[in-house]
């Protein structure tokens, strides 16, 4: 592994950003000694790469009583480089199922993502000790090659890119490079408590690997190297059944039964990935696996698990984030009504999204008709409307079973109503009692953030 310089930095960013590079950085700057490091040998470049943009944000997790001390300090430092630096102060939520450590992490990455520029590369001082924590932990979850594969080194990141340059270098060859420039940074205390994981792993475990294997940051960079390798192959098999398997954004249950059970394993964990949904657990997989060959699929079975929840439908497989813990998807709130001042946004429960009326040059409802207040609720049981073009009165149920409404949204479709009568059903249908005629203004009903509640055709393209 190679001494740090301002050389071996500059090769190493040069080896690994991105083709479409315009020149700004964002260092995410926490003050410690491994960033700090990371914001001098920037500037030190910035002096031969007068193009260059570069600013630096600084969370303040406020989980010890310095940090807002910590925060001015790191605005010093900066000021120091000419850099701008922009402060955020998060809360973190001490009840994470996955820890302190998970959670500010989540909050941390949730403002990077917020904040990145189009175009820009994010850095953080990620190093090869950080790297062999990652993947001890890893090891001890019993994760698979994904999170053996640790830290990779580049990604795509919101509206630009993450790179970790630093990651060939040594915790102790930071400290040495951050002595001898007297780079001043800021001891976190925290650090020191064993309790953490990643703390454990830092002042117990790794020094006595050490000990026995003086080179175990840079064997274990390499092993991780060599199973970023294998994930992208996984990868490349995945994206090849998935062309075969995918119906729109749903996977054919008869395609993923003719794969064999590591493939179809692979195939499930990446487009769970692609959806942006928690992977399952080996157990709550091995189940998956389990009710796709042996259960009657016209029961539609679900699958859940923190975070996503998988059921099936007609041959196809869907993944949905559940709307709330304490409500399964398709279950509307119970005795919901709501009063709605139409010329308004409406605000639905239950992160469903929100309506509004807009005007439309095609069928709608009529301006003229509409009382200055309408009402929104959920499906309770015998709502019966007329539309446009028939001549009787249909029941909601079976409107809703012939628009292919998926079974587990039809209690959660928000109803529109003038009083008690019944004038439109989300953005699906509206009544002819309330239809414009020709030359009258006519409003059609928007849902935005709206669920995937309609059923996908197996023979969709």
């Amino acid at each position: 592994m190679s001494t740090f310089s301002i050389q071996t930095f500059e090769s190493a960013l040069a080896a690994h950003l991105p083709r479409a590079f315009g020149g700004k950085f964002c260092i995410a700057f926490s003050g410690g000694v491994d960033s700090s490091v990371l914001l001098h040998a920037l500037a030190e470049l910035c002096k031969t790469n007068p193009t260059w943009r570069v600013r630096a944000i600084h969370i303040d997790h406020q989980l010890q009583s310095s940090s807002a001390e910590w925060a001015m300090q790191c605005g010093r430092v900066a000021a120091q480089f000419g850099i701008d630096l922009t402060v955020e102060r998060v809360v973190i939520a001490h009840d994470d199922d996955q820890g302190l450590e998970a959670a500010a992490r989540k909050a941390r990455y949730a403002v990077f993502r917020h904040e990145l520029r189009d175009g820009e590369v994010l850095l953080t001082a990620h190093h090869a000790d950080d790297q062999a924590e990652t993947l001890l932990l890893a090891l001890m979850r019993g994760s698979g090659v994904q999170g053996l594969a640790a830290m990779p080194v580049s990604r795509i990141f919101a509206r630009g890119w993450h790179l970790r340059p630093l990651l060939n270098v040594t915790r102790r060859e930071l400290e040495a490079w951050a002595s001898e420039h007297r780079i001043e940074a800021i001891n976190d205390p925290s650090n020191a408590l064993l309790r953490h994981d990643r703390n454990y792993l830092r002042h117990e475990v790794l020094p006595s690997l050490r000990k026995r294997w003086p080179a175990v940051a840079d064997s274990m960079s390499r092993s991780t190297s060599h199973l970023g390798e294998a994930l992208g192959l996984l990868e490349e098999i995945a994206t090849g059944d998935l062309k075969i398997a995918a119906v729109r954004n749903c996977l054919s249950v008869e395609a993923l039964r003719c794969l064999s059970a590591s493939r179809r394993r692979n195939l499930l964990r990446y487009w769970l990935r692609l959806r942006g949904l928690p992977l399952p657990t080996t157990r709550k997989l091995a189940g998956l696996e389990h009710d796709l060959f042996n259960t009657d699929l016209d029961r539609m079975p679900c699958v859940k698990w923190q975070g996503a929840e998988l059921r099936w439908h007609r041959g196809l497989l869907y993944a949905n984030t559940p709307r709330l813990d304490s409500m399964n998807p398709g279950v509307g709130v119970p005795g919901y009504q709501q009063e709605w001042n139409w010329r308004e946004s409406f605000e639905l429960p239950a992160n469903l999204g929100h309506l509004s009326l807009v005007p439309t040059s095609g069928p709608g409802l009529a301006v003229a008709r509409l009382p200055d207040h309408i009402t929104v609720r959920f499906r309770r049981g015998g709502e019966k409307i007329r539309l446009t073009g028939r001549q009787h009165r249909h029941a909601l149920r079976n409107l809703l079973q012939e628009s292919d409404v998926l079974p587990w949204w039809r209690d959660s479709l928000p109803l529109v109503f003038a009083g008690k009568r019944l004038i439109a059903i989300a953005d699906l249908h509206f009544s002819d009692e309330f239809a414009a005629s020709p030359g009258e203004v006519a409003l059609q009903v928007s849902w935005e953030g709206a669920p995937q509640w309609k059923a996908v055709r197996p023979n969709d393209e």
